[in-house]
């Protein structure tokens, strides 16, 4: 997305991830057109929300947000045990929302 702030024009992703600090980036949909500002997600907890509350839309942003706060998590590890890591995992992914949560969901009938 190329937005222009103070006269200066420059480009953003909808989702990035920002690996030294193992977050999230998000441009806050919610506030689109009228403002612009990008969220920060600390940990898969705060992605699971951004998701949930609509903070991104749109089916591709959505997944790749669902795929970086999966991969939060999965950093996020202390450990050396796999059986460890495979609950981690399964704690990260009990987090994602179920079912028609959003109000783009749509019934495909």
């Amino acid at each position: 997305m190329n937005v222009t702030l103070r006269g200066r024009r420059q480009h953003y992703r909808t989702v990035s991830f920002d690996a030294l600090a193992n977050a999230v980036v998000l441009i806050e949909q919610r506030l689109l057109p009228h403002d612009f500002r990008l969220v920060k997600t600390r940990d898969y907890r705060e992605t699971a929300e951004a998701i949930t509350t609509m903070v991104v839309r749109g089916a591709g942003a959505i997944g790749a947000t669902a795929a970086y706060g999966l991969a939060q998590g999965a950093r996020a590890f202390r450990g050396q045990r796999m059986d460890r890591f495979d609950v981690c995992l399964e704690t990260v992914h009990s987090l994602a929302p179920k079912g028609p949560f959003r109000g783009t969901h749509r019934n495909g009938v």
